[in-house]
């Protein structure tokens, strides 16, 4: 009886615990802090390649920390649409997936960056990238609204 007892006591405390560190994550986390403040959201970027990191995931995935997440590579041009012609969200989708498993808002990121033009994009002359982005950017913001 008496281990009974003892084991309920810890099982009791260590619920106590947990429902106050919850309580006091809700109440400081940087998300609901800036809520609290009248702005919109705390987020952060992330990426596919961040997965498998579970400790940064853990943090990641706290929405009173983060409630909003930007996509940091997967929607720019270079991986969306690698070849001309042939557009790939997999890892944008991905990236969406996991913010709606964990109930955070999703913003996109810069879509044409310098630095993350594709190969055959990369040639081309000013004047004609007007004409190259137009299919990028009907496929994209439709896919991700």
């Amino acid at each position: 009886m008496a281990r009974l007892t003892r084991a309920l006591l810890l099982a009791g405390a260590a619920a106590f615990v947990t429902a106050q560190n919850a309580t006091r994550s809700q109440a400081e986390g940087l998300h609901s802090l800036m809520v609290k403040a009248g702005k919109m959201y705390f987020g952060t970027a992330a990426d596919v390649n961040s997965f498998n990191d579970t400790q940064y995931m853990a943090i990641m995935s706290n929405k009173n920390d983060f409630g909003m997440i930007t996509t940091e590579n997967s929607n720019k041009w270079d991986v969306t649409e690698p070849i001309q012609g042939d557009f790939n969200y997999t890892n944008a989708d991905r990236v969406v997936a996991k913010a709606k498993q964990n109930g955070q808002m999703m913003r996109c990121h810069t879509l044409v960056w310098q630095k993350a033009l594709p190969s055959w994009g990369n040639s081309t002359v000013s004047p004609c990238i007007a004409t190259l982005l137009r299919p990028e950017f009907a496929n994209l913001v439709p896919h991700e609204s």
